[in-house]
């Protein structure tokens, strides 16, 4: 009895130590608002409306010690609207799903993932997040099907990430429009200061030239951020290059985060409040403040104006909205 007890314990140890070497992280947020817009009425729903802020998801994540420094790791996330619990699809609204190694030689992952010039440019510092009536605009997708992305080790501050997506159209297809795409970014992080930029090609797209950088500054409770990003469409004979200019600033006050930024596109649509194709012009001012009831659970309130111009026409649109979000 006792030489059985004994290799119970020993098993029950081997057991925990197993566990141990894996783990699981389910996560998510639920976010959900009262919004309301007004202005060009062919270009906006002007009805109150319930609507997210944030995207509401769940997500599942996971790391396992493969020993010798090396493990492995996955992550599948899904979004939807939280108002009628319909899941979100197309490519900017679902999420990363992906496996990948890590050691000491840095990260890959396979799958679909965070894009990399969008890590890189305005994008990567909105204050807004690129969500809700703040939500900036961006020339980029945030997330891509079908990439291979490598993170370098943060080497004093600097890091560089490589991508590449495959637009898995075989030579025969006799397109043009169809390439496999790529990018390469790089960032710097060092006390108040944050630099990024990154350059590719944008898949399936004629090879089409995507770049960007952006730059943030912290001074005590201030942050001071500066983004660009431009796309040189070749999809189309003489198309303008579509440009994105973005300057903004938060303030922390006790439990709260003051939100303000002026964003400008050229050439390119309004993936913020408005849908209503290519302008020759967007101008956004967008003011937010968020409170934080606790690390997880924080109310909101936004407001920001936008107007689009062509040629002898100007429309604005203007948006209000506050809610919820619980992050878990």
């Amino acid at each position: 009895m006792k030489k059985i007890l004994i290799a119970l314990a020993a098993l029950s140890s081997v057991a925990g130590v197993a566990q141990a070497q894996s783990t699981v992280t389910v996560y998510g947020k639920v976010d959900l608002g009262i919004t309301k817009f007004s202005g060009d009425g062919a270009n906006v729903n002007n009805a109150v409306q319930e609507q997210q802020n944030h995207q509401s998801r769940l997500g599942f994540m996971g790391v396992e010690d493969l020993g010798g420094g090396l493990s492995a790791l996955f992550q599948m996330e899904n979004r939807f609207t939280a108002n009628n619990g319909v899941q979100n699809g197309g490519m900017e609204s679902t999420g990363p799903y992906l496996v990948g190694l890590k050691g000491n030689f840095g990260t890959v992952k396979l799958g679909r993932n965070w894009n990399t010039i969008g890590n890189a440019d305005s994008p990567s510092v909105d204050p807004f997040e690129g969500d809700g009536i703040g939500g900036l605009n961006a020339l980029t997708l945030p997330r891509l099907n079908n990439t291979a992305t490598y993170y370098s080790p943060n080497m004093h501050g600097f890091g560089v990430e490589a991508q590449y997506i495959f637009s898995e159209q075989p030579a025969s297809f006799g397109s043009s429009q169809h390439n496999d795409g790529y990018s390469l970014g790089g960032s710097y992080d060092s006390g108040p200061i944050h630099l990024s930029a990154a350059y590719g090609e944008a898949v399936n797209s004629n090879n089409s030239v995507n770049w960007g950088a952006a730059g943030t500054y912290t001074v005590g409770p201030a942050k001071f951020i500066l983004a660009y990003d431009q796309l040189d469409d070749k999809t189309a004979p003489n198309l303008p290059a579509s440009k994105n200019f973005v300057v903004a600033t938060t303030y922390a006050i006790g439990n709260g985060l003051i939100k303000a930024a002026y964003n400008e596109t050229k050439h390119s649509g309004d993936n913020t409040i408005t849908n209503t194709g290519n302008h020759e012009k967007f101008q956004k001012v967008a003011i937010g403040y968020q409170h934080n009831l606790s690390k997880r659970t924080s109310l909101y309130a936004d407001v920001a104006h936008t107007r689009f111009t062509d040629p002898g026409i100007s429309n604005a649109v203007t948006g209000v909205g506050a809610g919820i979000t619980h992050s878990f």
